[in-house]
This record gives C-alpha cells, structure tokens and sequence, in this order.
C-alpha cells in the first residue's frame, strides 16, 4: 500500500528536476540582472517549500509505518495475554480437579470433552477416553461440581456421554433432608425436575438431591442439584419440584469417569 505514494512522490520529483533544468536554462537567458535576482529569490524559495513537503511525507510515511508496527505488536500482546489467561484457568480447572480426584472414593478416569454428540433426540458429549482407558457403557460421568451423566456408547479411545438434560436420561435420586426417593429428569428447559415425591412429603427449597445408589449405574450420594421451587396441585398425588442442575452443562471442558469394579461391570454387561 505504500509503494503507490512513494512512486507517485519519485515520479513528481523527476518532474521537478527538468523543471529546474528548463528553468535554469532560461534564466541564463536573462540579461537584466534585477529580474535574474528576482528570479533566483523565487526559486530559492520554491526550492525552500518542496523540501519542506518532502520532509512532511517522510515523517508522515515513518509514522504510518511506527503506527502500523505498533498496531501489530499491540495484537500480539493482546493474543500472548489471552492465551497466558486460557491457560490460567484451565490450570485452575485442572488443580481443582485433581484435589477433587483425591479425595474421592471411587477410582476415576479423567476426561476432555471434545465435542457435542450428534446423534439425533440425545444430548450427549463426546470424550477423549474409551475402552483402552478401562471406560465402558454405563459409567457414570461426573464433574467437580457434582453428576454430568452416563456413558452410553464406547469406542477404544472415545466415548459419548448422555448427559441429565436429556428426554431420556432417569436417575434415581434422594431428598438429602427427608431420604425420600424419587425420579430425576429433564424438564425440556434449563432446569430438572424431581418426579413422584408425595404431597405429605416436607421438601423445602435448597434442599440438595443427590443419587439414591438404588441403581446399578450411579453410586449414592452425588450431587445432582438443589430445589428452587416446589408446587401443588388439588388434582395430583405428586410435588412437582423444580431442582437446578449442580453441574453447568454448556460449559463443561474437563469429567471424570467412575470406573465400576470389576464384579459390578460383569453383573452390569450380563443384564445388558
């Protein structure tokens, strides 16, 4: 882009030049010397000002080249910062998890989640880990911040994860406070709905629900949400009893798989 003025700059010098040389030849012409100083005094001073414009240009295309450099380092400072912050949280993501992983009491297999399934009807994750990382069909898949779901199909290095809010995930849960068992499942909105609770049944709201460990997947205990409301109504036998998922689904980047013990995944793949 700046080739262009630069050409059209050496261009109109050229052109000056055979005007000073034509000019300088006609001056010599000239016999009455008041007019030849007078002449000359004008073109000393033309000389004068296009000196001073080409000094202009040449500090105006240094500063647009000093501009443009700094522009450049500006987006590479700015690319060095986001990178340098990616990398902060994820370290802090990553410690977070592995005192998680600690002092948990169950063997875990860490996980990247590397896409979102595309299998129609099924709200899934894919994972980096599979068979090869002792990772099988049915085991549950959780997070620091409490449960994410199931593994329903395994290859040997990956695997994809149903997770709660989905039409066809059922998890059987527990009231912390009253240990009543119910039927966690999505709502088709943002948050999860806790089924077949009775209406003589005290819930109150924050209450945390957890999984009841009376299935064969998902152990007792983890976390799956706190109540945020509760409704009744004269026709129905049921608490219709809204839970807010512990878990934040659309920003999840690192799980853990549960892995079973090795008598439980035989039970688990013979009832399959």
């Amino acid at each position: 882009m700046t080739f262009l003025p630069h050409a059209l700059f050496q261009k109109r010098s050229f052109l000056v030049l055979l005007f000073y040389i034509a000019l300088s030849f006609f001056l010599m012409g000239f016999n009455d010397a008041t007019a030849l100083r007078g002449m000359r005094l004008v073109l000393l001073q033309s000389i004068a000002l296009l000196n001073g414009i080409k000094e202009k240009f040449e500090v105006v295309q240094q500063l647009a080249a000093e501009n443009r450099a700094l522009r450049q380092e500006n987006f590479r400072l700015k690319l060095t910062n986001q990178k340098l912050r990616e990398a902060l949280l994820e370290n802090a993501r990553l410690r977070r998890m592995l005192n998680f992983k600690k002092g948990y009491p169950y063997p875990l297999v860490a996980a990247r989640v590397i896409g979102n399934g595309v299998e129609e009807g099924v709200r899934s994750l894919i994972l980096n880990v599979g068979e090869a990382d002792s990772v099988f069909k049915n085991f549950p898949v959780i997070s620091a911040d409490g449960l994410v779901g199931k593994i329903i199909v395994t290859t040997p290095h990956q695997s994809i994860a149903q997770v709660l809010m989905d039409h066809n995930s059922l998890v059987s849960a527990r009231l912390q406070r009253s240990r009543e068992v119910g039927v966690i499942a999505w709502s088709g909105n943002s948050w999860l709905e806790l089924l077949y609770i009775p209406k003589n049944i005290s819930v109150e709201k924050g209450e945390l629900v957890v999984t009841s460990g009376l299935s064969k997947i998902y152990p007792p205990g983890l976390k799956i949400g706190v109540v945020t409301e509760i409704r009744e109504s004269d026709y129905e036998f049921f608490k219709e009893i809204r839970v807010q998922p512990a878990v934040r689904f659309n920003a999840l980047e690192e799980v853990f798989v549960i892995r079973k013990p090795q008598a439980q995944l035989l039970e688990m793949r013979i009832g399959e």
